[in-house]
C-alpha cells in the first residue's frame, strides 16, 4: 500500500454544523454567448464570446458568480460541439476563485417539443443532431435525459421558464424518482429575457411561482431562483435581481455543490440575505431528526434604507397534491423563531417568503423536514487540520477522515489545481499541481442533516528536493526524466524499486554506490509512484510523482 508523504488528519468534535458560517454569494445562470443565439448585438458591444461575456459579468455589481447555459442545438445558434468545448475551456480561463466564478453549461430541449433544461456539470454537449452531441438524448425524452444527468456526480438538472405541461408534463404526473434526483431547481422570476438595459433597472415582472408550487405538492424537492436568460451584452446588469447562494468558498466546486443540494434563493434585491435554517439546518435540507422543527430565518439587507414589510413562513405535505399554507406571519422585524409542534411520523416542507416596504420579494428554497422520534443518527460533526507542512507541489497527500459514526456519505471539493478536483469517497488521495493557497472543504451527510468543513493549504515548492535527515535524498519530485537518490553509508541501502500506483513493480535495480545515484525514468508514463530503498535490515517506502 501506497505510503504518503503527508497526511491530513481529521478529529470528530462536538461543534455542530454552524460552527463554520455559509457566506452569501450573488450571481446568475441562465444566459447566453454568441455561441448559440446569445450576443444579438455582437457587432456594437465587439462581444461574442463567453469568454469576453464572463469579463464583463466580472466587472458588474453583486455578481460573484456566472452561468452561460448555451442552446444545445443548431436550430437556436449552436454550431459545432467544437464551440462547446472552448466555452468550458473560457470558463476555466475567467474563473479567479475568491473573486468571480464563471460556469458553463448548456440549455437543453426545444420549447415547442416539451421545454428546457439548464444543464451543468456535464461538461461534454447532450444532443440529438448529427455530429453535434457527444451523449444521444432526442429532445421528446426526458427520461432519457434524467438519467443521462444522474449518471454524474457533479451534475445537476434545472427548469427553465417551465409551461405548465413542459417536461412531458412533469408538474402534473405523479412524482418520478429519477427526476427529482435530476432536478434541484427552477426560477421564480425570468428573463427579460431580451433586455438591451446596462443599468439595473430593468427587472422581471414575471412569476413561475404557481408552477413551483406545482412541483413541490407533487412531491418534488426543488429549489427557488431567479433568471436573467440574458440574450443581449448586458451580462449581470439588466437588473437587480439575483439568484443567492450559500457556500464555504467562492470555489467552483463549492458553488456546484450548493447548487445540488439547493442552498439557493430568489431575490429582487442584489444583496439580501436569509439566513434561513430549521434545528441549524439550512434551506435545501432534507432532514430526519427526533421531536419537533424549530424554524428560523434572520434577514440581513446591507442597503439598511429597504426595511421588511413582512416574513411569511408557508408549510406543506410533500406529495399532497395541496398547495401549502401559511404557517406563521411577522411584521416589520428581521428574525422569525418558531417551534412548530408535529406528530412523531410527519412529514413537511417549510419555506419562507419575505416582502420588502420598496415591494422587492425573496423567497428560500425549502427545507422538509421528518420527525423520527426513533432516529439514531446525528448530525455529522466536521474537523480537519494538516498534520505536516510543508505540502509539496506535485506530492500525493491523503485526506482522512475520523467523524461521527452513521450511514454517512462525503463530498471533497476542493480549489482549481488539485487533482482530482472532487472526491466522493471518505479518504482520497490528492496533489497540487503548484505553489500557492487551495480551499479543502468537506462535506459529511446522512439523514440527520449535514456538516461541512473548510479550511485553505499552503502548498510549497519545497525546492524539489526532500531531505528527511535519515541519510537520505529523493529528487526532483515531481520528476520527469531523471531521479537521483543520494544515500549514506550509515543507511546500508542496497537496492532501489519503483511500483506504479496498482502496486507491479516497474524498475528494480542494484545501488552503483553509497553516494548519488541517477535512474532513467524517461520511459515511464505520468503518474503515481512508490519508491522503496531496500536494505538487509530496513526499507524506506516513499511516495514519487512523475509529470512529463
Amino acid at each position: 500500500m501506497m505510503k504518503p508523504l503527508f497526511v491530513l488528519f481529521f478529529t470528530c468534535s462536538t461543534t455542530l454544523f454552524f460552527a463554520q458560517s455559509y457566506n452569501f454569494y450573488f450571481g446568475n445562470i441562465h444566459a447566453h454567448s454568441g455561441y448559440s443565439d446569445g450576443n444579438k448585438d455582437s457587432l456594437t458591444s465587439g462581444m461574442y464570446t463567453p469568454y469576453q461575456d464572463f469579463l464583463y459579468a466580472n466587472e458588474s455589481e453583486h455578481i460573484d458568480f456566472y452561468g452561460i447555459s448555451e442552446h444545445n442545438h443548431s436550430a437556436a445558434g449552436m454550431a459545432s460541439k467544437q464551440n462547446y468545448y472552448n466555452g468550458v475551456a473560457d470558463a476555466e480561463l475567467a474563473t479567479i476563485e475568491d473573486t468571480f466564478i464563471a460556469m458553463y453549461g448548456m440549455e437543453w430541449g426545444i420549447i415547442s417539443q416539451g421545454g428546457h433544461v439548464l444543464i451543468y456539470g456535464y461538461d461534454s454537449l447532450i444532443g440529438w443532431e448529427n455530429n453535434l452531441y457527444d451523449e444521444y438524448v432526442q429532445p421528446t425524452d426526458f427520461q432519457g435525459l434524467w438519467n443521462v444527468i444522474n449518471s454524474k456526480p457533479n451534475c445537476f438538472g434545472y427548469l427553465a421558464h417551465p409551461s405548465a405541461d413542459d417536461f412531458d408534463s412533469l408538474l402534473i404526473k405523479p412524482w418520478d424518482f429519477n427526476a427529482d434526483q435530476a432536478v434541484v431547481g427552477m426560477p421564480f422570476r425570468s428573463g427579460p429575457a431580451f433586455s438591451q438595459n446596462f443599468t439595473y433597472s430593468n427587472p422581471s415582472t414575471s412569476s413561475y411561482w404557481s408552477r413551483y408550487t406545482q412541483l413541490l405538492k407533487q412531491g418534488y424537492h426543488v429549489g427557488i431562483g431567479l433568471d436573467h436568460d440574458t440574450h443581449y451584452s448586458v451580462f449581470g446588469r439588466s437588473q437587480q435581481g439575483r439568484m443567492g447562494l450559500l457556500a464555504p468558498n467562492l470555489t467552483k466546486n463549492d458553488m456546484m455543490y450548493a447548487l445540488r443540494k439547493m442552498h439557493f434563493y430568489s431575490t429582487d434585491d442584489w444583496n439580501f440575505r436569509p439566513d434561513f435554517r430549521i434545528n441549524e439546518q439550512p434551506m435545501g435540507s432534507i432532514i430526519e431528526q427526533a421531536g419537533n422543527p424549530t424554524i428560523f430565518i434572520d434577514c440581513i439587507d446591507l442597503d439598511l434604507s429597504e426595511p421588511i414589510n413582512y416574513i411569511s413562513i408557508y408549510y406543506g405535505v410533500p406529495g399532497s397534491g395541496i398547495a401549502a399554507t401559511l404557517l406563521t406571519q411577522v411584521g416589520a422585524q428581521n428574525t422569525v423563531s418558531y417551534n412548530h409542534p408535529i406528530q412523531n411520523g410527519e412529514t413537511y416542507y417549510y419555506y419562507a417568503r419575505i416582502v420588502q416596504l420598496d415591494g422587492d420579494e425573496i423567497f428560500t428554497s425549502p427545507i422538509w423536514y421528518t420527525r423520527n422520534d426513533g432516529q439514531t443518527e446525528v448530525v455529522p460533526a466536521v474537523h480537519f487540520s494538516v498534520l505536516s507542512n510543508p505540502v509539496c507541489v506535485g506530492e500525493p497527500v491523503e485526506l482522512t477522515y475520523d467523524g461521527t459514526a452513521g450511514t454517512n456519505s462525503y463530498f471533497w471539493s476542493f480549489s482549481a489545481g488539485v487533482t482530482p478536483e472532487y472526491a466522493t469517497q471518505a479518504n482520497p488521495q490528492v496533489s497540487f499541481t503548484q505553489a500557492g493557497t487551495y480551499h479543502a472543504t468537506l462535506y459529511v451527510e446522512n439523514s440527520a442533516g449535514s456538516g461541512f468543513y473548510t479550511m485553505p493549504i499552503t502548498v510549497e515548492g519545497c525546492a524539489g528536493v526532500l531531505d528527511h535527515g535519515l541519510g537520505y535524498k529523493i529528487y526532483p519530485n515531481p520528476a520527469t526524466t531523471q531521479l537521483t537518490i543520494e544515500v549514506d553509508a550509515e543507511a546500508a541501502i542496497e537496492e532501489i524499486a519503483l511500483m506504479d500506483a496498482m502496486g507491479r513493480m516497474v524498475l528494480r535495480q542494484s545501488l552503483e554506490n553509497q553516494g548519488k545515484n541517477t535512474l532513467d525514468i524517461s520511459s515511464f508514463p505520468s503518474g503515481m509512484y512508490v519508491i522503496q530503498l531496500l536494505g538487509s535490515t530496513q526499507r524506506i517506502t516513499e511516495s514519487l510523482w512523475i509529470q512529463k
